[in-house]
């Protein structure tokens, strides 16, 4: 089991952007089947906008990941089913556009000292939001610190 903190920047959309600095608590459970390889469940909940916090882009990541493990360095990658909320405009107002959106994860996990537990990672996510007003691209790259029990 395995639980993080991680800061990065999330793009999404260009005519109402969406996204910013996000904030990234993540959860993990993993198993281990060879010396080489692991698989991996990956929870992670945005926050976007440290200044307000609002439910806006990617809110949940929900990763099934494969780890090739080269010494203290794991590669991950695997795909994700992520909950989306985009704004739905017309002229007047605005609501907020929820649902399911595909996405590819991509990571490197540093664990330099596994008998402490401590240690880092870098992800880039990418998700394709199919939305009524909007469908897009929105990527996201964050760096996390992250423990390992």
């Amino acid at each position: 089991m395995e639980a993080g903190l991680g800061v990065g920047i999330t793009s999404l959309g260009q005519r109402r952007a969406t996204g910013g600095m996000t904030l990234q608590p993540s959860v993990s459970l993993g198993w281990r089947f060879a010396e080489w390889g692991s698989l991996r469940y990956r929870n992670a909940v945005s926050f976007f906008n440290l200044k307000e916090l609002r439910w806006l882009g990617v809110i949940d990541v929900n990763a099934a990941l494969l780890g090739i493990h080269l010494r203290d360095l794991t590669l991950e990658i695997g795909p994700s089913l992520d909950v989306f909320a985009v704004p739905l405009c017309a002229d007047t107002w605005c609501q907020r556009e929820h649902g399911l959106a595909p996405a590819v994860h991509l990571g490197a996990m540093l664990l330099p000292a596994r008998e402490s537990g401590l240690g880092g990672r870098g992800t880039v996510h990418t998700t394709y939001i199919p939305g009524i007003a909007w469908s897009g691209i929105s990527v996201g790259v964050a760096v996390e610190g992250v423990y390992r029990f």
